[in-house]
């Protein structure tokens, strides 16, 4: 049978709940850390165009061009 937690203190309840999901405290062990991790700034995006799946290997010997915002890429 399933209880309901019991809220002894409000406040203190809001500031845990708050560092949990917080990009400022705790980072390192809490959701938003665990979830998203350490990120950094995209320097390029490429693509290239193949009618079939290709092999990692096969795909990085290939020559690629540049993309912009809102540029439309094949079937997923």
């Amino acid at each position: 049978m399933y209880h309901q937690p019991v809220l002894k203190n409000r406040r203190t309840l809001l500031e845990r709940a708050e560092k949990f999901i917080s990009d400022i405290y705790f980072t390192d062990c809490n959701l938003r850390g665990r979830l998203f991790g350490d990120t950094h700034p995209l320097e390029s995006v490429s693509v290239f165009l193949s009618e079939k799946r290709i092999l990692y290997s096969e795909a990085i010997q290939q020559s690629f061009q540049p993309c912009k915002v809102g540029d439309v890429f094949g079937p997923t």
